[in-house]
């Protein structure tokens, strides 16, 4: 063993050479092998357990997630359930908005049909009337003429007299003579005016004779006060 050794020294036997060394050597190495795998079967296990804590962390925050999800699906569809109601309730209400204005428009066709239907009439009854004549006692008119005349009757009165008469005789005239009056005061003919009374009782039934005179006498007496204001 000593001459191994010294052999070893001076370098005579190589140490690869030596069993017991090459045992031990390979020792070393299996052991520095085994160390190593060791060393990486830790590592493995921390990754491994660092990554389940990952994993845990992510299936943990998934859950959270799906349960915050579920809460606002279910907001959302009571949301959508409000707006769908509202939905139809505007449909409904633009339902009848149209229902209506087909109405509308309806009943605007019949007035426009009745409308020119009317126009038409009265052009064939103006027709008709445009070459006759009325006659008041004396004086005789174109029938067309009682068209222009108002529609209520103290005013078609006036209208009438302005017509036979003219405004200058009226505001001049009375319907019947009195004690007071000049000699620049006129009485209407009385043909005329019961021709006149008679026409517009007709017309406008059923006013009275007394309704007739008092609107003539309503319109001689604003003649005469018309005159009074233009002479002074």
């Amino acid at each position: 063993m000593d001459r191994l050794i010294d052999d070893l020294i001076i370098g005579i036997v190589n140490a690869n050479q030596v069993p017991l060394i090459q045992d031990l050597s390979k020792r070393g190495k299996r052991n520095e092998k085994s160390s190593l795998k060791l060393e990486h079967h830790k590592v493995s296990l921390k990754r491994k357990h660092e990554q389940s804590d990952f994993f845990k962390a992510i299936r943990k925050t998934m859950n959270n997630g799906s349960d915050n999800d579920c809460t606002n699906c279910e907001s959302l569809n009571e949301k959508l359930k409000q707006k769908n109601v509202e939905i139809e309730r505007l449909r409904n209400e633009l339902a009848k908005i149209e229902s209506s204005l087909q109405e509308t428009k309806r009943k605007y066709k019949e007035m426009k049909l009745k409308y020119k239907e009317k126009k038409r009439q009265m052009k064939e009854e103006n027709k008709e009337v445009q070459g006759e004549m009325m006659k008041f006692g004396v004086i005789t008119i174109p029938a067309a003429k009682l068209a222009l005349c108002r529609t209520d009757y103290s005013k078609y009165v006036g209208d009438l007299l302005d017509i036979c008469f003219g405004r200058e005789t009226l505001s001049e005239s009375v319907l019947k003579c009195s004690k007071s009056r000049t000699s620049k005061t006129n009485v209407l003919d009385e043909g005329t005016i019961n021709d006149i009374m008679a026409h517009v009782m007709e017309k406008f039934q059923p006013i009275s004779i007394g309704m007739v005179r008092a609107a003539i006498r309503q319109k001689l007496n604003t003649c005469h006060k018309s005159k009074q204001r233009n002479g002074m």
